[in-house]
């Protein structure tokens, strides 16, 4: 079986994803997964410094427009004229550098590997069979959702949450396409020495979704009841090379600049690092997603803190300890609990690692992706003459 994968190859947290995922399916094929990506225009440190994964990857540039909803109907129709064109331009080059794959594989995040890209390359002729992961949903087709429609020509459709399976059914993609597989993690040593202190993952940006505000209320009650042995809070992610004034201003307001960390954009084997110090990891999302975090830690024996969202019960499975969203006081009683019952934390951090080697190691997710890849398969001999969606 021949696999593209069509996917971010930055190194960032979907680029973390692609390169596991794309490890695992060489080690069960025994040969070479092949790679294309474009520049995305997210900003993203990774994407500026073109930090790849690796230069095993066929990558070009092109020009992006980012989504903007004008409130002038004919600034807007023009935008999203022009984004067609750039993006129908990109869905032609991703098709033109993959050829002879037997399964294509395109990971939907923004922009280049967006919605109107993934659209186009969608109705755009192929003899591969076409599988869609669903990172994230873009405006585009949030405001627009009968173009969602156009999943319904792939041949199979893989999300990591049922989350984000019923809101793709709920925009008229067929359920029987829908396959959940959850994110992978990489099973190192499990660490082994003293640990302390608390772990929170901001994301791609730290904002909105990611319970950031529910956190250092939290964090404000733990202090107080903790006073002198409250301890220190790591707070990481891809949002930039530095913490953002916005954050500080916040953790100075509730009175924690001395006891948060700001580690910032992290490399894995960094990010890797802190999970194997850390005495929990707390994820308190009310949207996005949280597998990577969640893998990393039960992997590393990390006990999690986090809601019922984000992907994290198909992760965590029945290991969460579960809190309501944007709940500071439930989240301020669960890292007290954990943090006085060492005899509990070992017991979480070793059923953890079990679960981590049992469902989500790379290579039990790529077993996992290779039944999607051969169930999209059957369904491209099947569905020949299948008619093309409507127009975007």
């Amino acid at each position: 079986m021949n696999v593209t994968l069509v996917s971010c190859w930055f190194a960032n947290s979907y680029g973390l994803y692609s390169d596991g995922l794309r490890q695992a399916l060489e080690r069960k094929l025994g040969g070479e997964v092949a790679v294309v990506a474009s520049n995305c225009g997210c900003t993203d440190p990774a994407e500026i410094r073109r930090e790849f994964q690796d230069q095993r990857c066929d990558f070009f540039v092109l020009p992006n427009l980012g989504y903007w909803k004008s409130t002038s109907p004919l600034k807007y129709s023009l935008r999203r004229a022009i984004r067609q064109v750039l993006y129908r331009a990109r869905a032609k080059r991703y098709l033109s550098h993959a050829r002879g794959a037997d399964v294509m594989h395109f990971m939907q995040t923004l922009n280049a590997t967006g919605f109107v890209t993934l659209y186009n390359w969608l109705r755009l002729p192929s003899t591969a069979a076409r599988v869609v992961t669903v990172h994230e949903l873009d405006p585009h087709q949030v405001d627009q959702p009968d173009t969602n429609r156009v999943y319904n020509t792939a041949d199979r459709i893989i999300v990591h949450a049922e989350e984000m399976k019923t809101d793709l059914v709920k925009l008229g993609v067929r359920a029987d396409l829908i396959d959940i597989i959850e994110q992978g993690v990489a099973i190192g040593p499990l660490p082994e020495g003293p640990r302390s202190g608390i772990l929170y993952y901001g994301g791609h940006r730290l904002t909105g979704n990611k319970g950031f505000d529910t956190l250092l209320d939290a964090m404000k009650t733990v202090k107080a009841r903790l006073g002198a042995g409250c301890p220190r809070l790591t707070i990481y992610g891809y949002y930039g090379m530095e913490a953002p004034d916005f954050a500080v201003k916040m953790v100075a307001e509730r009175g924690l600049t001395d006891v948060v960390l700001w580690r910032d954009w992290l490399r894995l084997p960094d990010a890797v690092k802190e999970y194997a110090q850390a005495q929990l990891l707390v994820v308190p999302f009310t949207g996005s997603f949280a597998g990577l975090p969640a893998g990393l830690a039960l992997a590393n024996g990390v006990p999690v803190i986090g809601t019922k969202r984000a992907g994290l019960p198909e992760h965590l499975g029945p290991l969460g300890q579960w809190i309501e969203e944007n709940d500071a006081a439930g989240l301020a009683a669960q890292i007290v609990r954990l943090l006085g019952d060492p005899a509990e934390r070992e017991r979480l951090a070793r059923a953890g690692r079990e679960r981590a080697e049992r469902v989500l190691s790379w290579d039990v997710v790529a077993e996992k992706t290779l039944r999607s890849y051969e169930a999209a398969l059957r369904n491209k001999r099947e569905s020949a003459g299948r008619p093309a969606a409507a127009a975007v």
